[in-house]
């Protein structure tokens, strides 16, 4: 009968009669490890195999005999986090109902968090892992060899922190609508900002850190590595252009639908056409390099970007 490698441990360990304490001892590692390691948490590294092996008297081929990984599986706490979300949503449409301090834009925004984001990202994410289906995740490439486990680990930690999040959003954007008008909107703007750049960070920081993990090949693990220069400068520009509306917005005082604000959209039209266009470029750029001789620099049209985007933000600030 497969055992998962924490199942084998376990009865291993139990067989020589050792706490995890002992065993622990024996690894150099601590005893909180092998613990993470029984209940499979955690997975000990191929050196740390080898060294487990050994202790039982076995090579690392008979310990691994009859093992099976570990399936992973949706934890409970994002499905709970989004329901929270609502829950708290429809307080507030009661409470805030029943004390004159509904707002139909603090509501907007809470829902467009907890269900167009929370929700919709937990919905794929869920269903992602328990079919195995990435096709539709975000540079996913079906010619790259994936470690499907642990892709899925990856997807978890990005649910579960988008989810706390979300739902830390929600509660705060409630509270604004019981602030002074100027204090609540300052808090209210702070707060949709904020959520936007964790967001987009966190989703990006997931991804980079867990390449190595994710990734069979090195040439694809250097690829994706590589392609992070041109899509940080992608994603900086984009924060600095929404930045720049910001500060236009307030101060010239543009309003919707006027002449300025149709504008506007001639100067984010031009923005993301360069931004855009390099960075497609760029992801180009990087397999090809990378495929002929394993490095990857910016190159000319990298740096031209740069310029040509810099003079926009300023002509869209300034004119």
């Amino acid at each position: 009968m497969e055992k998962s490698v924490g199942e084998k441990l376990k009865e291993c360990r139990k067989q020589r009669q050792w706490t995890q304490e002992e065993l622990a001892k024996q690894l150099n590692v601590t005893r909180q490890a092998v613990s993470n390691w029984e209940r499979d948490k955690t997975l000990p590294d191929v050196y740390l195999l080898k060294e487990i092996a050994a202790v039982f008297d076995m090579t690392l081929d008979q310990y691994m005999e009859n093992t099976k990984q570990a399936e992973v599986k949706m934890p409970k706490t994002p499905g709970r986090l989004f329901l929270a979300s609502v829950a708290a949503i429809i307080l507030y449409l009661v409470v805030g109902g029943l004390t004159d301090h509904l707002m139909v834009e603090l509501v907007a925004g809470m829902i467009i968090i907890a269900v167009f984001c929370q929700g919709f990202i937990h919905l794929y994410m869920s269903s992602s892992v328990k079919t195995g289906n990435f096709s539709m995740l975000a540079g996913f490439d079906s010619k790259v060899e994936y470690r499907v486990e642990e892709v899925k680990k990856v997807l978890i930690q990005m649910d579960t922190h988008i989810s706390c999040f979300s739902f830390g959003s929600i509660l705060l954007l409630a509270f604004c609508a019981f602030m002074d008008k100027d204090q609540g909107e300052m808090v209210s703007s702070f707060v949709l900002v904020s959520y936007c750049l964790d967001m987009t960070l966190a989703i990006c920081f997931y991804n980079f850190r867990s390449i190595d993990k994710t990734m069979v090949k090195e040439q694809d693990q250097k690829m994706a590595k590589a392609g992070y220069i041109s899509l940080t400068w992608f994603l900086g520009w984009i924060f600095v252009f929404i930045g720049a509306t910001f500060a236009k917005v307030e101060w010239k005082s543009i309003q919707n639908n006027s002449s300025e604000s149709i504008g506007y959209l001639g100067w984010m039209f031009l923005f993301l056409m360069v931004t855009m266009a390099e960075l497609f470029f760029e992801q180009y750029r990087v397999k090809k390099q990378i495929k002929a001789d394993k490095t990857y620099r910016p190159g000319k049209a990298f740096w031209l970007s740069t310029v040509v985007t810099a003079v926009l933000v300023i002509c869209m600030l300034f004119f």
